[in-house]
């Protein structure tokens, strides 16, 4: 088992608890830039000339071998991220390079900025140690996996689970993870081979939507992973073809879902009937969740949550299928009353 890294604040998290005026001084020190698909932003080798921000989209690190060969991605950056930072603080070459894989806007911060940043806002040099120091205890934790270790274990309070996954997928072992929560019960429980998922259950759900609730909505408890001599049994398989890009896609679901559900104005009490008799739902995604959400309503009016517990889709899929129920007026909020729901 190894010790906790800390909890590290992406950089607008920082950014927000810093005073008004070093705050405007960082910000005022970058750039924005928007990149399209298959943007470079530099390669590996090239001089480190700036870091950046990641505003909205994402980024793929990717590194090659010593002759500049067989080119590997080796991770997904999203919204918050900074990257570049260590050739300037080294003053060193690119060690990786990096790409934009769809569209994405960034923070760019030149040399001249950086140095000036260090010098005049103490918070930004230390929030940059924190950085630095998480990403070395990532490091050691892949070290140590690799080496023969048993069981990669840890309070799931300190242990980022994206970085758990991404562990276990370099090291390409055979093995099963589990998931106890606060009071040592199992809520989720996943099997890899050759370090990939092949199957996942997490609270009431399985498969793709399991792995989506878990990085949407980490759990508290503590997580435990035991490497097997053989295949694991599994009853369902599943075929995730890269679990970094599967862990982005999550990522943004999870930010979808902090803007959505705010707007729905749904309290805990607040149950939902169906207004019309027949669904009308022209959209290609999420068909399968609004049938069953219409069907769940057809019994009874109900609340947000219970959808969430009934259904076996992640709470993105339910509340993003209800967003467009209610903006369609094909549910609505149901009245209670002496005779019961209207």
């Amino acid at each position: 088992m190894l010790s906790a890294a800390p909890i590290v604040d992406d950089f607008f998290t920082f950014c927000r608890r810093m005073s008004p005026k070093d705050f405007e001084m960082i910000i005022k020190q970058g750039r924005l830039v928007s990149c399209g698909p298959d943007a470079v932003l530099y390669l590996q080798g090239q001089e480190s000339d700036a870091f950046f921000v990641i505003n909205d989209g994402a980024v793929e690190i990717v590194v090659a071998d010593t002759e500049g060969e067989n080119p590997t991605t080796v991770a997904y950056l999203a919204k918050g991220d900074i990257f570049g930072e260590t050739g300037l603080l080294l003053e060193m070459p690119r060690t990786a390079s990096v790409r934009v894989p769809e569209v994405a806007t960034l923070l760019r911060f030149d040399r001249a900025a950086f140095k000036n940043l260090l010098t005049t806002v103490p918070a930004f040099g230390h929030y940059l140690a924190i950085v630095l120091g998480s990403r070395l205890h990532k490091t050691t934790l892949q070290l140590h996996f690799y080496s023969n270790a048993r069981e990669l274990a840890g309070n799931l309070d300190f242990f980022d689970l994206p970085t758990v996954f991404q562990t276990i997928g370099f090291s390409h072992q055979h093995g099963v993870m589990q998931i106890r929560g606060v009071g040592s019960e199992t809520i989720g429980e996943f099997a890899f081979v050759n370090g990939q998922p092949v199957s996942a259950r997490y609270q009431h759900l399985f498969g793709r939507e399991a792995l989506l609730q878990l990085f949407q909505s980490p759990p508290k408890g503590h997580f435990g992973f035991s490497r097997l001599s053989e295949l694991p049994i599994v009853e369902a398989t599943l075929d995730l073809p890269d679990i970094n890009e599967f862990v982005l896609h999550a990522a943004h679901q999870r930010d979808e879902l902090q803007a959505i559900e705010p707007r729905l104005g749904l309290d805990a009490e607040t149950c939902l009937k169906r207004v019309h008799s027949r669904l009308d739902w022209p959209h290609e995604d999420l068909k399968e969740c609004a049938e069953a959400i219409w069907n769940k309503l057809a019994e009874a009016p109900r609340s947000l949550q219970h959808l969430a517990d009934e259904l076996p889709w992640s709470r993105y899929s339910v509340v993003a299928t209800l967003a467009r129920l209610l903006s369609s007026e094909q549910v609505a909020p149901a009245q209670i009353t002496p005779f019961g729901y209207r």
